[in-house]
Formats: C-alpha cells, structure tokens, sequence
C-alpha cells in the first residue's frame, strides 16, 4: 500500500506546487515611434521611424510584467530607461544610462504603464538608418529589457 502512495504522489504532484506563480517578465505591449506625445495612448504615430535632421523624434511605451511594492495601502514600481543610436552594424554613436527615472504609486495593482522618451536630431546628423536601443529596467525586480528599433534620419 505505501508503495502505491508513493507512486501515486510522484505521477500526480501536490496542488500546492501547481498555484506557484511564475515569474515575471518585462515585456512592451506597444512601442511606437510618434511624431508628438501627448499622453497615455495619445500621439500622432510614426510608423516608418523617420526623422528629419533638425527636428525632435519621440519613441512611447507602454511596459508590463514589472515587479510592484508594496507599502501600506498603495503598490509602486520602479523603472529606468536608458537609450543608445547605433549604426547597422552595431557601433555606437550614443548613449546615456537613466534617460528616464521613473517611480510611480497606485491604490491598484497597475497591468502596465506608459512613458515617452525624444531625442533631438541634430541638424547636422548624417542621413541614414540606424538602430535605437531602448534598455528598461525593472528596479524592483533587477531585470532588465533591451528592446531594439531601427530608424531613419533624412
């Protein structure tokens, strides 16, 4: 009888283990190039990437899968962002660590949030396509998400 109950408890494991969760993983649920950003959900597309020299060239987010805090009665996360501009072939031409801090606290658990980030091309950058690499990084959770965009200044 107990070798029954062994094998049984082997071919069919504890409920227990079956309602851990799994982890979670940062994810863009949308990210756009836009011409202007005005708020969550609001701005003008740019669905080609394409910038002209000169002018100023916005990407927006929307990110989930982050970890939250807990503190009294309301949740927070924490996220930075950094941002670099590549060639194709993978040299970078710039990059800046913490182009955007962001804290924010709800009464609800949020499913995701929303932030805008813009570079202003300048006039004398050479025409041509490059890669944008947006990194989010999940302060609470230690994870990070490197996301990678290609872009064209003409």
């Amino acid at each position: 009888m107990l070798t029954i109950c062994i094998i049984l408890s082997l071919l069919c494991p504890l409920p227990a283990f079956a309602g851990e969760e799994e982890p979670v993983s940062l994810y863009i649920e949308k990210g756009e190039w836009a011409y202007e950003v005005r708020g969550d959900d609001d701005y003008d597309p740019n669905p080609e990437g394409r910038f002209k020299r000169g002018e100023r060239g916005y990407a927006y987010l929307e990110v989930a899968g982050f970890d939250l805090g807990r503190e009294d009665d309301f949740y927070f996360l924490r996220i930075s962002v950094d941002v670099a501009l590549e060639t194709k072939n993978g040299f970078t031409l710039f990059s800046q660590k913490d182009v955007l801090e962001l804290e924010e606290w709800y009464l609800e658990p949020p499913k995701n949030t929303w932030f805008y980030i813009y570079v202003n091309i300048p006039w004398w950058a050479p025409r041509g396509g490059y890669v944008a690499v947006i990194t989010v990084r999940d302060l609470l959770a230690g994870t990070e998400l490197v996301e990678k965009r290609e872009v064209e200044v003409y």
